[in-house]
């Protein structure tokens, strides 16, 4: 595996789950010895990139031949930097919609197109049954026929049967955590630590839930303030639910943090409330960090993650009385719960960075 070269395509490096994803895959593959390339399709990086990744911008603007344009664009790209390296690449992955769209034609051996969120879900959400229809038409057009990885079986089991795309090749692999590095940013200074909370991190969008989340814990009244970590379109409606609710001297929005795992570490226990998520990174992240979770059982992934008597940290999406029993009753659990190791192991980079060493074919 010494130095192969690995591309990543992406959307955009804004701040999501996806683009985390990459760039933790980004860095196991180079501490592995690889060379590592990343082509963001927009012009728009918010996460800090390490210097020994080459980050390239395709400058993705939206119009009427668009996609034409900067798909030609982006292989041209790729064969300048191969020609640059004096070499192919050894494996190119290319994550999210829009990259797909302007990859599909691109011919490669060790090419996959992975998928990280529930294509239904996010697709088919507030659309008639015509307009469903359509869509899923459009889903079948961009991911038939191609190699496809998905981050929990979950999604895979929904683009097969719910959209019913036919794929060339499929396969499931989970999304990497860096436990080491975790473990050693949970060590630093919690801004936090000398509050009694819980906390859930995640985007303000609606996928997360966090009218439900807010008021199952107006309802469980316990005696810890929720600290919601992240940031997002929804934050102005998220303001105005703690206004009504008024929760303004519980409720702590902290923004994006970089680091947010010693806020997680210290947490009584670490809430997702979504309606659905690809894999749900946050779950294992705050297991690793023994802090125990409560999660809703959306598709898909945490049901793959709180296995055996983890399940018993599940609740109905979109129940808001359920979730507030579980917050009390977890609540007043006041001793916090080893977490077995066998339980995140699955997910340890160690291990998924080999799945994706198989992909290679020489």
């Amino acid at each position: 595996m010494k130095n192969r070269n690995i591309l990543f395509i992406i959307d955009s490096l804004g701040i999501g789950g996806a683009e985390k994803v990459i760039l933790t895959l980004a860095d196991a593959f180079i501490k592995d010895g690889s060379n590592v390339n990343i082509i963001s399709c927009e012009n728009r990086v918010e996460f800090e990139i390490q210097s020994t990744i080459k980050v390239d911008i395709l400058g993705f603007k939206k119009s009427f031949f668009a996609y034409q344009k900067y798909s030609k664009k982006l292989h041209n790209k790729i064969v300048e930097i191969e020609e640059k390296k004096g070499k192919k690449f050894d494996l190119i992955l290319v994550n999210l919609q829009k990259s797909t769209r302007l990859m599909q034609e691109f011919k490669h051996k060790n090419l996959y197109h992975v998928i990280h969120n529930t294509l239904s879900q996010s697709a088919f959400k507030k659309r008639n049954k015509l307009q469903r229809f359509f869509k899923q038409k459009k889903l079948q057009k961009i991911y038939n026929n191609l190699d496809i990885i998905t981050v929990s079986q979950g999604v895979e089991k929904d683009i097969v049967e719910r959209i019913q795309i036919k794929p060339k090749t499929i396969t499931t692999i989970y999304n990497p955590i860096d436990k080491v590095n975790i473990v050693r940013l949970s060590q630093e200074k919690n801004p936090f630590y000398k509050e009694d909370y819980i906390v859930h991190v995640g985007r303000f969008h609606e996928q997360k839930r966090h009218d439900i989340l807010l008021n199952a814990y107006k309802q469980a009244d316990i005696k810890a303030k929720l600290i919601l970590i992240g940031d997002g379109s929804k934050r102005t409606e998220i303001e105005k639910l703690i206004k009504e609710l008024e929760l303004e001297k519980s409720v702590i929005l902290t923004g994006f943090i970089q680091n947010p795992y010693t806020i997680v570490k210290d947490a009584h226990f670490l809430v997702l409330s979504s309606d659905y998520e690809g894999f749900g990174n946050v779950l294992v992240e705050a297991l690793m960090l023994n802090t125990p979770v409560i999660s809703t059982d959306c598709p898909s992934g945490p049901n793959e993650i709180l296995v055996n008597e983890l399940q018993d940290f599940l609740v109905p999406k979109n129940n808001i009385e359920a979730l507030s029993l579980k917050i009390k009753l977890q609540f007043n659990n006041l001793e916090k719960r080893k977490i077995d190791i066998k339980y995140t192991n699955k997910f340890n980079i160690k291990q998924i960075i080999q799945h994706y060493k198989a992909l290679i074919s020489e």
